[in-house]
């Protein structure tokens, strides 16, 4: 009986594995080329950081890759506001971007953002943000998954980012 279930055990948890891959921004980009309002992926390498309880702040340096393969380099930084305790590590994070007006070119996300953040970390980090704003306050970004050796970290609250063409 228990060599029966070994091969489900197995393929369990090559499965669960499979899931907390995070996909790249190529990936994403074919999944939601149809989309009207999808325009790219912004895809950032996130400074680690303190949470001093109420705030954190964190460099980002990202590049956005639109859904024709057209490319632009963005520095920038991410303050939360609320409960942040704890602390993370540097890791990667991939935004979903969308355009609710005319902006999408790969040259449009400089501006400022707010939105929501929560996270969960403890050693791999669980969690999502959405942010609104841009130039024109034209552009939407989500961010979700899971990410390995993230640190061990409780945050929620309000979150602003600030992006700024290279």
């Amino acid at each position: 009986m228990k060599l029966r279930l070994l091969p489900a055990l197995a393929a369990t948890l090559a499965l669960a594995t499979a899931a907390c891959q995070q996909p790249t921004a190529s990936q994403i980009n074919q999944q939601n080329s149809p989309s009207r309002i999808y325009i790219g992926a912004l895809s950032c390498n996130v400074s680690g950081s303190q949470g001093y309880v109420l705030t954190s702040s964190k460099q980002l340096d990202c590049v956005f890759i639109d859904k024709n393969g057209t490319s632009a380099a963005y520095s920038g930084t991410i303050h939360k506001y609320g409960v942040d305790i704890g602390y993370t590590n540097a890791q990667h994070t991939i935004w979903r971007v969308y355009s609710l007006g005319s902006e999408k070119s790969a040259t449009a996300l400089s501006g400022r953002y707010v939105g929501e953040d929560s996270t969960v970390a403890a050693s791999s980090q669980a969690g999502g943000n959405w942010l609104y704003g841009g130039a024109n306050r034209e552009i939407a970004m989500i961010a979700a998954g899971v990410v390995k050796d993230a640190g061990y970290n409780f945050a929620t609250g309000v979150a602003e980012m600030s992006l700024t063409l290279r």
